[in-house]
C-alpha cells in the first residue's frame, strides 16, 4: 500500500531526504538528472542509518564506514557486492509515496 513519505516540495533535485514509512526507515533520493527513488534507510554493511549520508547528486556515501551507492540504482560501489532495497515509489500531485509492504532491507554478507 502506498504512503505519504513527504511533500515533493521537501524533497529536490541532487538531494535526499528520509522518512518514516509504516515504521520503516526510508531514505529518499533524487540524483541529478534522474527521478525521485526510495531506498532502504539503513545501510546494509553495518545496518547504521543513512539519514546523515553524503550524496553528491550521484553517489549515496555512508558516513559511518564509507560505503558507497549508485543514487540511480543502489548498488554498492565501494565496499561487499551488495545494493540497497528498492521501494516503489510514486508521485501523485504534490506528495511522494512510497510503498515498503513486501521489501526487505539487504544486509552486507
Amino acid at each position: 500500500m502506498f504512503t505519504k513519505a513527504c511533500d515533493l516540495s521537501e524533497l529536490k533535485e541532487g538531494k535526499t531526504d528520509v522518512a518514516a514509512v509504516e515504521r520503516t526507515l526510508v531514505l529518499l533520493v533524487w540524483p541529478t538528472g534522474g527521478k525521485p527513488m526510495a531506498f532502504q534507510g539503513m545501510c546494509p554493511h553495518a545496518n547504521e542509518p543513512l539519514m546523515d549520508a553524503f550524496f553528491n547528486g550521484k553517489v549515496i556515501a555512508c558516513r559511518h564506514h564509507d560505503w558507497e551507492f549508485d543514487g540511480t540504482t543502489g548498488a554498492c560501489i565501494r565496499g561487499k557486492p551488495c545494493r540497497l532495497a528498492e521501494y516503489p515509489l510514486e508521485i501523485r500531485g504534490e506528495e511522494i509515496l512510497v510503498d515498503v509492504a513486501g521489501v526487505t532491507p539487504n544486509r552486507a554478507a
